[in-house]
């Protein structure tokens, strides 16, 4: 007894000292040949539902990708209201220089 806690310890680590490593379930803690043992509990992935970190690795890579298209998209909506802006800034700006210029032409400048 550790801490009001009951605990089983066994070599169902690896490397094992058998030819096949022993499979134990409701052991607290598995140890290895090389004496290095470590917990049998759940880490805080499996603590969120996910089973392996290769598939919590792949679901944070998708998120990443999915995050970095989504900003992607926002900055070309950004810049294309921007030229379109710009564009009739132009339009308006054209329109006053023929108006200046019809207008010079009337006046005999």
């Amino acid at each position: 007894h550790i801490h009001g806690h009951s605990t089983f310890v066994a070599d169902c680590g690896v490397p094992s000292a058998f030819d096949e490593a022993l499979e134990c379930d409701n052991c607290t803690m598995c140890c290895n040949a090389d004496d290095g043992c470590y917990p049998q509990e759940e880490t805080n992935i499996q603590k969120l539902g996910v089973e392996s970190y290769e598939i919590f690795a792949a679901v944070l890579f998708t998120c990443f990708i999915a995050l970095c298209c989504m900003v992607a998209i926002l900055l070309y909506i950004i810049a294309r209201r921007k030229n379109i802006g710009n564009s009739l800034t132009s339009a308006v700006e054209m329109r006053i220089k023929q108006n200046d210029m019809y207008a010079l032409s009337k006046i005999g400048k």
